[in-house]
């Protein structure tokens, strides 16, 4: 193994143990929903029992819609692909599931079933 093999051994492995801490903390996070009342952003538990966060100003907006994006489904799929970036997957699998989680972000169409890229 040549001096480029190890080090980019070493990398994915590093980024396979972040990704296990990532896991770890989107895992924990609940999930939640989103009221709007005038300018104020509330985020409740989904349960609705437990105020997480109340946002409000000029970014309240662009804060809510990007904690939107990164809810725990998306931090579990962020989690996923950088553990299969780090040495347990192919190429196929990293694009497939990097397409998982802009899907998850909202920031891509679902594809109807059986339909594929």
């Amino acid at each position: 193994m040549n001096r480029q093999d190890e080090e980019d051994r070493l990398e994915r492995k590093r980024i396979a143990e972040l990704a296990d801490q990532w896991r770890s903390l989107a895992g924990a996070l609940p999930f939640w929903t989103e009221a709007r009342e005038g300018d104020t952003i509330t985020l409740r538990n989904q349960f609705g029992d437990e105020l997480l966060v109340t946002l409000h100003g000029r970014w309240a907006q662009h804060l809510a819609q990007y904690l939107g994006s990164l809810q725990k489904t998306a931090g579990c799929a962020l989690a996923e692909l950088l553990w299969t970036i780090g040495g347990h997957g192919d190429s196929v699998q990293i694009r497939r599931q990097a397409r998982e989680l802009l899907r998850a972000m909202l920031l891509e169409e679902p594809r109807p079933p059986g339909r594929r890229r």
